[in-house]
């Protein structure tokens, strides 16, 4: 019977505080700190096709492509979605930018993460969502994106 000794046991310290995650965006060459952003959720789905074989019951699946898709929440404090969303409806040609997100909490041991999305496409532009209620205004919008890279991955806990 094997048994655990303390440096196996994951410390509570070293699991990641997402208040330590910080965004930025990459607008025609002009970086902006999402220092209102709330919420980043980022997926990549696998399309999958299914694939019958004789001599198998079962149903084997093969990934054909990938779609990434994500979501942005912030606290309305700035134009900038207005100011770079509104000249499409002008047909002055559609949005595209960069995420860019850090991952340092600073009293884990896994160290720092980087991660960049590519071609990141809203799929709306968020203008106005409030209530009159005891809140602060917000915003959310859903993205498409189409290239990602790590491009610092944690140190990890052994």
């Amino acid at each position: 019977m094997a048994t655990t000794t303390l440096e196996q046991v994951l410390h509570g310290r070293d699991t990641i505080s997402s208040k330590d995650a910080k965004v930025t965006v990459t607008i025609d060459g002009n970086v902006i700190n999402l220092i209102d952003c709330k919420e980043l959720k980022i997926n990549i789905k696998k399309n999958k096709e299914k694939v019958q074989v004789l001599g198998d019951h079962w149903t084997k699946h093969k990934t054909t492509s990938v779609d990434g898709t994500g979501t942005l929440g912030q606290y309305v404090i700035n134009s900038n979605w207005l100011k770079y969303g509104i000249p499409y409806t002008m047909k002055e040609g559609d949005l595209y930018f960069t995420i860019t997100f850090t991952i340092d909490d600073p009293t884990s041991h896994a160290g720092k993460q980087i991660i960049q999305l590519d071609e990141v496409n809203l799929d709306e532009i968020p203008i106005a969502d409030f209530k009159a209620d005891d809140t602060v205004m917000d915003i959310s919008a859903d993205f498409t994106f189409e290239g990602i890279h790590l491009v610092q991955p944690f140190d990890g806990i052994q």
